[in-house]
């Protein structure tokens, strides 16, 4: 191919070099204002570009030195290729001015052969996408007229990066479709990477209720961020997905666990937007539904044994003992701490409206001094992994009896559930017993004593918890041993020791249930419909 080496100063005219530009060392074009240069493929080892006017490139940019423009160019660069078009090389070719792309095939950072560059002026589109492949573009301004059909494809490990402080930056970026995402950073100005991922996140096991589209998101200097962050998204990537309950999660360890914000409406009619305030620190970010934020419900449960009528609540006396794991088979959550204000664990699950023996959902919560049931930040407990529609609610303790309402409750209308003050609000079975204990006037809870975590409670007889409570301190009747410091089905009274005989006998919690009566071979049975 033929090659031009070229010193030129361009006035006020029109330069036609059709073959490939070669500027070696001490090389310069100076293009000045109304003036064009019209080129094939420009290779440069050590020259300059000083542009005032205009540059249209119709070839590939090869750079293998430190800025092929002067740092006065205040012009414009044309990509107008009939093809598409590379910038190679193995240096920043660090543009300045203003930068168009305006080919339909597009321009890209070639793959093994390119590095990563800098636009210091602006990034204007015309027609096609600038893709990055592995490589790192670096905007100092905002880009122009970028959409559905132009922008900075992040097809690989190549970000888009802008320093953001107190406004909103705009990174035009998508992959097959166009998902531009904004950030506005309240606290310490801090230079961030965007690529837009095609698809969620790798270790993220849901297929539905989300957006098929996922953003990575790194920053130069750890902390300092105070993020806001809006997403944006089209119909067609979105699967099963109910936009008037979405919500955005982060994730730092590709969709094993995601935190996620909380569930309002998108904005816009397709494309759509979401946003979440107070980001801290970032990772890869992703758009759920309700499914995965969770809906919030208000249930409210006593458990009769922690009952304190002096103060009406209940008594956290064992709330240092707690363990973080939960104790119900098959459950298997794991906190990192526990709500400061938690009495215990509770199991709830949600029951089929049409039959509420099946049990559909179960969840391990924490309930509150009041009765709430809470999670591991004390907020009021959400549902996830469930469909909007009724449900009855069941709420389990380890060694107290469950209940289940007798009413469903509907998650789309700000489900509420308060099984305290109405006997009437759990379901009744027929039992012999009510479905809860009536821990002073006008209050109901779980009935205690449940020693053995069966559903029911048994002084004398096959399943007894009292000889539960017996074989825990020794199996002799007449011992007076106290195990202290405990977390155990068998301390029913939850003062933290399993005591047989004596002051705050476990023992007498069960008797008293079942009537008072050492020989009484009375059950207490829970009105579950298991």
């Amino acid at each position: 191919m033929k090659k031009i080496i070229i010193l030129a100063f361009l006035i006020g005219s029109a330069f036609l070099v059709s073959a490939q530009l070669v500027l070696s060392t001490g090389s310069q074009i100076v293009v000045s204002t109304d003036s064009y240069l019209v080129v094939g493929s420009v290779v440069n080892t050590d020259g300059k570009i000083d542009n005032s006017g205009t540059v249209k490139i119709s070839g590939n940019i090869e750079n293998n030195t430190s800025g092929l423009m002067a740092t006065t160019t205040v012009g414009t660069v044309i990509f107008n290729g009939s093809s598409a078009q590379e910038i190679t090389g193995d240096a920043d070719a660090s543009f300045y001015g203003t930068i168009k792309i305006d080919n339909s095939s597009g321009v890209s950072i070639k793959t093994s052969t390119g590095h990563s560059q800098t636009i210091n002026g602006t990034l204007d589109f015309d027609t096609g996408l600038l893709t990055l492949n592995e490589f790192d573009l670096t905007l100092i301004a905002d880009a122009v007229d970028a959409d559905a059909s132009m922008y900075v494809q992040t097809n690989s490990t190549g970000q888009l990066k802008r320093t953001v402080a107190s406004s909103n930056i705009l990174f035009p970026v998508g992959n097959s479709t166009y998902n531009p995402v904004t950030l506005n950073n309240a606290g310490v100005s801090d230079t961030y990477g965007v690529i837009a991922v095609e698809g969620k996140p790798a270790s993220f096991s849901g297929t539905t209720h989300i957006v098929n589209e996922s953003w990575d998101v790194t920053e130069t200097n750890a902390d300092g961020s105070n993020l806001t962050i809006t997403t944006q998204w089209n119909s067609g990537d979105e699967a099963t997905f109910d936009r008037t309950r979405s919500s955005i999660g982060l994730t730092t360890d590709v969709g094993a666990n995601v935190t996620w914000g909380s569930i309002g409406a998108a904005s816009g009619a397709d494309p759509y937007t979401r946003s979440i305030a107070g980001i801290t620190s970032v990772g890869t970010f992703m758009v759920g539904d309700y499914f995965y934020a969770g809906i919030p419900i208000d249930i409210k449960v006593m458990l009769a044994a922690a009952w304190n009528d002096a103060n009406n609540n209940m008594d956290k006396t064992i709330n240092s003992r707690i363990p973080l794991a939960d104790p119900y088979t098959g459950v298997d959550v794991t906190v990192s701490s526990i709500p400061t204000d938690a009495v215990d664990w509770v199991k709830v699950e949600l029951r089929n409206s049409g039959n509420h023996a099946t049990v559909t959902n179960t969840y391990a919560k924490f309930v509150d001094q009041d009765g709430q049931i809470i999670e591991e930040d004390g907020s009021n407990m959400k549902i996830t992994g469930a469909v909007l529609g009724s449900y009855f609610v069941a709420v389990h303790h380890r060694n107290h009896l469950g209940v289940v309402s007798a009413s469903t409750v509907e998650l789309a209308s700000s489900p509420a559930v308060n099984f305290s003050n109405l006997q009437a609000r759990a379901w009744q079975s027929g039992a012999s017993n009510a479905a809860m204990k009536e821990v002073e006037s006008g209050v109901f809870g779980l009935w205690d004593g449940n020693a053995n975590g069966d559903a029911s409670i048994v002084y004398n007889g096959g399943s007894s918890d009292r000889v539960e409570i017996l074989d825990a301190v020794g199996g002799v009747t007449e011992m007076s041993t106290v195990i202290s410091g405990v977390y155990s089905g068998n301390d029913v009274n939850m003062d933290g020791n399993i005591v047989y005989n004596g002051g705050s006998s476990d023992r007498v919690i069960i008797l008293d249930n079942v009537g008072g009566v050492t020989e009484m071979s009375t059950t207490l049975s829970a009105n579950l419909p298991d």
